[in-house]
């Protein structure tokens, strides 16, 4: 991608503020789009970028958030369900969004953070709205980049270090699936860096 202004959704989310992090160390002009901007400066004090309140949910908010830049990168996602906060709302619904207005808006390169084992025929609904986001955002945004990580982890992660500091101190753990469910976490500034060009050279207990 050109180094020209980026739009990043979710930026204050566990990956998001990762890419962002990311995208300034290689010079991008950025506008991080968020529910709570004033959330931005407290995540990156001293650092120069355009912070805008933008809900996913609003037409008006999201073309206000991709005017005028070259690219947009939707790292929103939801992993627990919430009265209208449902994985259809916003990994079919939001993401299908803000890819339709970011093409309308002329953006050229649309960037969309998805899940590892989407299928819209899949009886979990996390991984079907997963795959029918898929689907739907590259039907509105034709040239669309998937990036489809595993369960990630990383300081301040909610899932793998807890799993991890309890392995340390319990006698016994119970195991996913009988012990037989296969999972291949990734190190969260992996993920966030398109440039990483290492093989699992993060480990969990490196960023406990």
């Amino acid at each position: 991608m050109a180094r020209g202004k980026v739009t990043v959704f979710g930026g204050t989310g566990f990956l998001g503020r990762r890419v962002v992090q990311h995208l300034l160390e290689r010079d991008f002009s950025l506008r991080v789009a968020a529910r709570h901007p004033e959330r931005i400066a407290a995540l990156f004090p001293d650092v120069q970028l355009d912070a805008i309140q933008a809900d996913v949910n609003n037409d008006r908010s999201i073309a206000a958030a991709v005017a005028g830049v070259e690219g947009v990168v939707n790292a929103v996602s939801l992993y627990r369900e919430s009265g209208p906060q449902t994985f259809h709302a916003v990994h079919v619904d939001a993401a299908t969004r803000v890819a339709r207005l970011a093409r309308e808006a002329g953006v050229g390169r649309f960037i969309h953070v998805s899940g590892i084992g989407s299928d819209a025929e899949s009886t979990s609904p996390y991984i079907r709205s997963r795959g029918k986001g898929e689907k739907a955002v590259r039907k509105a945004f034709s040239a669309t980049t998937l990036i489809r990580p595993s369960v990630m982890f990383g300081k301040g992660d909610a899932f793998l270090i807890p799993i991890v500091r309890m392995l340390r101190r319990l006698p016994i753990f119970p195991l996913f699936g009988r012990g037989q469910t296969l999972l291949q976490p990734a190190c969260v500034e992996d993920v966030a860096d398109r440039d990483h060009e290492g093989d699992a050279e993060r480990s969990v207990p490196d960023v406990l």
